[in-house]
């Protein structure tokens, strides 16, 4: 899936998203109607020959404007003078450009309402057109959280699914380093902030380098743009549009990660959660979750099964049973291919196992129950799947 092959186009598009007071809807409103390149030289022209929703957006006068509208601020900003460092950008090297409504642009975010009306990326945009999961979650995770994460993106990539995530600390990060160290299918997709020559945080550098080398890394935010408080809700609503599932790990009620699972909830898409302890804040916004409604993943095949990929039962040789522990596991052992009495496994279990005849009897009712044995007429043997 290739960027805007015309460089004019590409820079166009730059220019028109570092436009002063720009805004991801005023981008979509201006795209809708021409070009990149068109758009440009229709602003710094200063053409009137707009509908009446291009003419409301350019009359609007933000408040902190000096009294200016959009169209004469965004009319200076791209003639060609001294001073307007608009006009100027170029792209750094290895930046895509991907336009919405033109080829290149993800399917998977097209038809959404708050598609970014252009992305900059790294990376190859086919990761998009496989199955795609979402791990979030708190910065401030535990070391149990970044396991899970790391687990849950490890196996998710082996299972041949996309991971896609914001490469903030904490669970996103976790969740990345699992998908690339798997050397599994599945690759990694992340959404960031910021521009993509602005690492943030910092110390992850190597971190966005292997996500865009070896899967997809994206942004709304034009070269050069710093991460500002403002621009991670709206990077979490581009998560939420380009995933099937929004896995939530570990998250406080007052998380970013909710944001996402709101985003999410507005589109249909599923949100699970992966259930922590009551009495650490880490997991009080995934429990809370999950008591007003959100799946349970307790482990990876959890959210396979919901994505439709659960391939336990391919084969015939899929076990449902829950595998017994403990003294359940050690009486189990007692029995071969010969059908034994009560009194049978418990002179066996006495010998070998050193249990009662209470406990043999209570182990042996759990078994049955368990789908591991099979009783008729008094005798015990083992039940095969």
């Amino acid at each position: 899936m290739n960027d805007l092959p015309d460089p004019g186009e590409r820079i166009a598009a730059l220019r028109l998203s570092t436009l002063p007071f720009v805004t991801a809807r005023r981008l979509r409103v201006l795209l809708a109607h021409g070009r990149p390149s068109t758009i440009v030289e229709r602003l710094r022209d200063g053409d009137r020959d707009w509908d009446p929703v291009v003419r409301t957006l350019l009359s609007f006068r933000p408040a902190n404007a000096a009294g200016r509208s959009l169209d004469e601020m965004w009319s200076a900003a791209l003639r060609p003078t001294t001073t307007s460092r608009v006009s100027s950008l170029e792209l750094p090297p290895h930046v895509d450009v991907r336009v919405l409504g033109m080829p290149g642009y993800p399917d998977c975010l097209a038809l959404d309402p708050a598609a970014p009306a252009v992305l900059f990326s790294r990376g190859d945009a086919n990761t998009l057109a496989g199955r795609r999961v979402a791990i979030v979650g708190t910065r401030n995770a535990t070391e149990h959280g970044r396991g899970a994460a790391r687990r849950f993106g490890a196996e998710l990539s082996e299972a041949g699914v996309e991971v896609v995530s914001g490469l903030a600390r904490g669970v996103d990060a976790a969740a990345h380093r699992g998908v690339l160290d798997s050397g599994g299918a599945g690759r990694p997709v992340a959404v960031v902030a910021s521009g993509l020559d602005v690492v943030y945080p910092p110390e992850h550098e190597r971190l966005w380098s292997s996500v865009g080398e070896r899967g997809f890394l994206c942004t709304e935010s034009p070269p050069g743009t710093v991460p500002e408080p403002f621009r991670f809700p709206l990077r979490n609503r581009i998560i939420a549009a380009m995933s099937e599932i929004v896995l939530v790990i570990e998250s406080r009620l007052e998380g970013g990660s909710l944001i996402t699972v709101r985003e999410a909830l507005q589109r249909g898409v599923t949100v699970m959660a992966v259930p922590g302890a009551t009495s650490t804040r880490a997991s009080q916004g995934t429990n809370m979750l999950i008591r007003d409604g959100a799946l349970v993943a307790i482990d990876t095949d959890d959210v396979l099964a919901v994505l439709g990929l659960d391939n336990r039962r391919a084969t015939g040789r899929f076990d449902p049973r829950v595998a017994p522990t403990g003294i359940d596991a050690r009486i189990l052992d007692l029995f071969d291919a010969e059908p034994l009495s009560l009194d049978d496994v418990a002179t066996r279990a006495r010998v070998a196992v050193g249990a009662s005849f209470g406990a043999t009897a209570v182990s042996l009712g759990r078994l049955e129950t368990s789908g591991w044995l099979i009783c008729t007429g008094g005798w015990f043997e083992r039940a095969h799947v």
